[in-house]
């Protein structure tokens, strides 16, 4: 598996806080204190007149974020951490129009999250965690389809519609993770996209054996009819159209 390292964050900006407690919990942020900020941006969120500030939902997207990036925090509660994050700075530009705080950071901490999911997944799946690797990915490829739906740049990186690693990475911890159908849901992406090369001769074997398991005859047609154009030379697309004549028991067609 591909690993990512995480992006580098420009510097925090400091805020004007408009409360107290926002002001103790930027004191928090740049001293490091991460825990004690994430226990304090949640409890003055509890509070209902307060639970429509955009100013504490971005620093409760910060302060989520760059928890996840301690090393004393545990593997299984980064996806949270990094969820939460995602969730905290989409409801800050809900409650903020102008996109304030996110602005002035040119959004890249969507692209942080980008590669803290990606980087998990990788981290997940190579510890044979397979269930918790197809959640980071699919979050990694949801982050990265909110950035491309908001039309954010960077120099840093350019994000493409279909990222067939991360793709391709997800469909592999979907069947390790016996999730056959979310599996097959993956690899649709690549074939839909006529995506070929040797790399991915593998993605339309899944496809047809699948189909063929699912006795779904329209689409073991379809993706037979563009492997047999992508890859010839495969003998696997016969055996494949042989175990369905098979099935029929029509020995003349046989």
């Amino acid at each position: 598996m591909k690993k990512f390292s995480l992006l580098v964050l420009v510097a925090f900006a400091a805020f004007q806080a408009s409360a107290q407690n926002l002001e103790q919990i930027n004191d928090m942020m740049g001293k490091l204190k991460f825990r004690e900020a994430k226990t304090a941006i949640d409890k003055y969120l509890q509070d209902p007149k307060k639970a429509n500030d955009a100013e504490a939902w971005y620093y409760k997207g910060r302060i989520y974020n760059s928890l996840s990036r301690d090393s004393s925090v545990q593997q299984a509660e980064l996806l949270n951490l990094r969820s939460e994050a995602f969730n905290a700075f989409k409801k800050n530009q809900q409650l903020d129009a102008k996109d304030i705080y996110l602005s002035l950071e040119t959004h890249v901490s969507y692209l942080d999250l980008y590669y803290g999911f990606y980087d998990l997944g990788a981290k997940e799946f190579n510890s044979n965690h397979y269930e918790g690797a197809l959640e980071s990915f699919k979050k990694a490829i949801e982050v990265k389809d909110y950035i491309l739906g908001k039309k954010y740049q960077y120099e840093q990186t350019t994000l493409y519609p279909l990222d067939t690693s991360l793709v391709l990475n997800a469909a592999a911890s979907a069947i390790q993770a016996k999730k056959e159908d979310e599996a097959a849901a993956f690899y649709r992406k690549i074939s839909d996209a006529n995506v070929t090369g040797k790399d991915y001769k593998e993605v339309y074997e899944y496809l047809a054996d699948y189909y063929s398991k699912k006795e779904d005859n329209a689409s073991l047609a379809a993706i037979l009819e563009k492997a047999k154009r992508f890859y010839p030379q495969n003998e696997f697309w016969t055996d494949v159209e042989l175990r369905g004549i098979s099935k029929k028991g029509d020995k003349a067609a046989l």
